[in-house]
């Protein structure tokens, strides 16, 4: 009786040590995801913010002698 209890406690406590590593890697996969998804988020912004700012540039270029005279 003694052994039966035994071996239900271990196998109890394998399942809960094999349910929390599995949690784990979960949560770390999750985790490598959304900073995945964020780091993509970012550089899109960051180059959306660059052809902004390009094109911006580009159209306030103006040739020599066409500047806008403020005194006016």
């Amino acid at each position: 009786m003694f052994s039966v209890a035994k071996a239900k406690r271990q196998q109890q406590m394998f399942s809960v040590a094999k349910a929390k590593r599995q949690q784990q890697m979960f949560s770390v996969a999750k985790a490598k995801r959304q900073q995945q998804m964020f780091s993509v988020a970012k550089a899109k912004r960051q180059q959306q913010m660059f052809y902004l700012c390009e094109s911006e540039a580009s159209a306030t270029k103006r040739s020599v002698g066409t500047e806008i005279n403020h005194t006016l």
